[in-house]
């Protein structure tokens, strides 16, 4: 049983060295965020922050998970596809960013306008960088990933920590990151080009092909929407019915429980160019989802188990006691990385086998679920009930995509 793992990471360990570096890259950002502002500046951050993810995750419309699954079947590229895709990208940004200054001016009354735009110049730039990464794991190219993020997390960390130590400016952070990721899409789009696209090939972008590349790709977009929108609106809820200071105390602890899915997403990320290859046999997949299930399920009681243990040495020893109010939160967030882990496995397979209608209603029903249990949960308990409708959401996603496998497994 023990000796699946090795297997699996041998063949996503490119996938875990990026993920590792980008993961700590973001733990050490939100670190010294954290250190610099009071608990109420940081929670406006993370709305900022979240309102811009959310607006990503709409204008994405599935496309990076779109290209994975294309070039692992087809293992090439389209380049009228990939050109529209950069110049949709473009325009969307210009459209997320006049409607995440409206939101954050008239709901939160956030004019520092700056900073918005650099969270969301920073923010936005994933667009990009997530789909150059979907069409390089989909042709199994991922030591480029690796030396991309190397080079731009080492330099912008470096940078942001001497910014920390002589000047502590929240624009300057923000000024780097966005920096690094230019970097790393400049580095990504040559690979791509030299190596899989064709010179001689033409292409011929029209408002045509945007539209119907949005269309093949919408009920992915939507059921990424949904699976964003459930991981982020507890965070705007709290905002609403509680107050700031609560969204700090949580985003601390929901930062940590998430960090720890490294121990299994780069399987996973691996795993869904695999299971798309396998698709068309029910049998393979099956096997598949054994192997992959008895990992998963290994890997994250590991965390469930170190979370629920250490939570106050991280949060104390990281962030300091002013977030000592985050410790019981993180505690109880650990009993939901195991659901967590595996309805992410049902996920990609889903996805895999072509299934995309059904995960899209999973994720719809996911989302109100997360909704209702939120506004109701908050009100009776507080910050904690934003912890329980997390676990009951996860526990609903894991049913659900069993529900779904056996039926197209029989």
């Amino acid at each position: 049983m023990f000796n699946l793992i090795p297997k699996i990471f041998k063949k996503s360990k490119f996938i875990l060295y990026a993920q590792v570096i980008d993961k700590i890259f973001f733990f050490f950002l939100f670190l010294v965020i954290a250190r610099t502002l009071a608990t109420d500046d940081y929670g406006k951050i993370i709305i900022i922050f979240s309102i811009s993810n959310i607006l990503l995750t709409i204008m994405q419309f599935g496309l990076p998970v779109y290209f994975q699954r294309q070039t692992a079947n087809e293992k090439n590229i389209n380049r009228t596809e990939f050109n529209s895709s950069i110049i949709y990208g473009l325009a969307s940004f210009v459209l997320s960013f006049a409607a995440i200054l409206f939101i954050t001016s008239v709901f939160y009354n956030i004019g520092q306008y700056l900073i918005v735009f650099l969270i969301h110049f920073f923010v936005f730039s994933f667009y990009f960088i997530s789909v150059f990464n979907s069409i390089l794991l989909g042709l199994n190219e991922q030591r480029i990933q690796v030396q991309s993020y190397g080079i731009s997390r080492i330099m912008s960390l470096s940078l942001i920590f001497l910014v920390y130590f002589f000047i502590k400016n929240i624009d300057y952070y923000f000024a780097i990151c966005s920096i690094g990721n230019i970097l790393i899409i400049f580095i990504l789009y040559n690979f791509i080009l030299s190596r899989f696209i064709s010179k001689d090939s033409k292409s011929e972008v029209k408002f045509e092909h945007i539209k119907s590349l949005i269309v093949l790709t919408l009920p992915l977009g939507l059921a990424a929407i949904s699976n964003f929108l459930y991981d982020k609106i507890d965070v705007i809820l709290i905002s609403g019915i509680i107050d700031l200071e609560h969204v700090a105390y949580y985003n601390i602890a929901y930062g940590i429980y998430k960090a720890s899915q490294i121990s299994f997403s780069f399987i996973l990320v691996a795993g869904y160019s695999r299971v798309s290859s396998l698709s068309k046999s029910n049998y393979a997949v099956k096997l598949f989802l054994k192997k992959y299930f008895i990992t998963i399920l290994i890997l994250s009681g590991l965390i469930f188990v170190s979370l629920a243990i250490f939570s106050k040495l991280i949060i104390v020893l990281l962030y300091g006691e002013k977030y000592y109010s985050s410790i019981l939160i993180l505690q109880l967030l650990s009993l939901a990385v195991i659901p967590l882990a595996l309805n992410n496995l049902t996920g990609i397979t889903l996805n895999g086998l072509g299934m995309f209608r059904e995960n899209l209603k999973v994720m719809i029903s996911a989302l109100f679920i997360n909704i209702l249990a939120n506004i109701i949960l908050l009100n009776a308990l507080g910050i904690l009930g934003a912890v329980y409708a997390t676990i009951i959401t996860e526990v609903y996603i894991l049913v659900m995509g069993i529900i779904y496998l056996r039926l197209k497994l029989i």
